[in-house]
């Protein structure tokens, strides 16, 4: 297949694998990226570009993209937010469908997975801003953890 060939050069920057065909005539790939946050979007931005470009879809229809997104099962619900109200801003901002499972199981990592479903511009932008929360949230733990290390211990 010359468009895995094609991947298999830009799969050069990161770690990646790409899902052989299950069929000649199968509709869907599965790309598993990992690395840096902007070096993702840069992979992802070049395997949308190589579909445009090999004209596995035309100029004006704008495909969906399914990304899956490990996030620590502490920190889901502040991707949630209270009543959902973070996730349905998301989707607002983003047009893109971000999808937490409530009754997900976390897999050994204590990780679940967020779905994110839309076109590229606005997967990216869900996936920035799911990035965003997630750092502030770590941000958090380490400020309390400092906090706790520097109060002094009462007898």
């Amino acid at each position: 297949n010359p468009l895995s060939i094609k991947l298999g050069v830009i799969s050069e920057y990161l770690s990646s694998q790409i899902a052989p065909a299950e069929s000649p005539d199968t509709k869907q790939r599965m790309v598993i990226i990992t690395g840096l946050p902007e070096a993702q979007f840069k992979v992802q931005g070049r395997i949308h570009g190589k579909l445009k470009e090999e004209n596995f879809f035309g100029p004006k229809e704008e495909v969906k993209l399914e990304t899956h997104i490990k996030v620590a099962a502490s920190a889901a619900g502040r991707v949630i937010g209270k009543g959902g109200k973070t996730v349905n801003e998301l989707q607002n901002l983003s047009s893109a469908e971000v999808v937490v499972p409530r009754d997900q199981v976390p897999d050994e990592n204590d990780q679940v997975v967020v779905k994110i479903i839309g076109h590229f511009y606005a997967s990216q932008l869900a996936q920035r801003k799911i990035r965003e929360i997630l750092a502030q949230v770590k941000h958090q733990q380490q400020q309390k953890v400092q906090s706790n290390q520097s109060q002094p211990r009462r007898k």
